[in-house]
């Protein structure tokens, strides 16, 4: 008799480990099977938003491009796309406004989390769509900017790396 997660053995396992603090990159995942999964998941889409509710502090919030399973440790959000643009909300909840928010909620010293109903009770103000989509367009460019920067970073330092190599060894 097949498990509930063997039809997923397929899909990326995205556990809390594999997102990156303050830009949720997501990075190092294996898939369903490679990690043994047999219980205690959340199935997401790429409508998703992933956020850990572990150390919240870490500031672990992702936005898969893809379906998958996510660690228990991690909630699946839906933005309601009527009134509220997913990039602007993943931009929310990574901010300063919302970590004042929530960070008094994770009050276990040993083992800090928030649970799911301390995260819907969240209230902000929410601009018109089309500027939260304006607001999305723009993060986006910067976004591509920055990887862009971050390239071109990389090869100067392996430039510098190759021409010190040749001139000082």
């Amino acid at each position: 008799m097949a498990t509930e997660y063997e039809k997923y053995s397929h899909y990326p396992h995205i556990g809390i480990d594999s997102i990156e603090s303050g830009t949720g990159e997501l990075r190092d995942y294996r898939t369903i099977k490679q990690d043994g999964v047999k219980s205690g998941k959340y199935i997401f889409t790429s409508d998703h938003i992933i956020y850990s509710k572990i150390r919240p502090n870490l500031n672990k919030v992702a936005l898969p491009l893809f379906d998958g399973l996510c660690s228990a440790d991690a909630y699946p959000i839906l933005n309601n796309c009527s009134n509220c643009d997913k990039v602007f909300l993943v931009h929310v909840l990574r901010s300063d406004f919302f970590l004042s928010y929530i960070l008094p909620f994770s009050d276990r010293t040993n083992f800090p989390k928030v649970n799911r109903e301390q995260i819907a009770k969240f209230n902000m103000p929410l601009p018109p769509l089309e500027i939260q989509k304006q607001f999305s367009d723009l993060a986006h460019i910067v976004d591509k900017s920055k990887l862009e920067l971050q390239n071109g970073l990389d090869k100067l330092e392996l430039l510098y790396k190759s021409l010190v190599q040749k001139y000082f060894t």
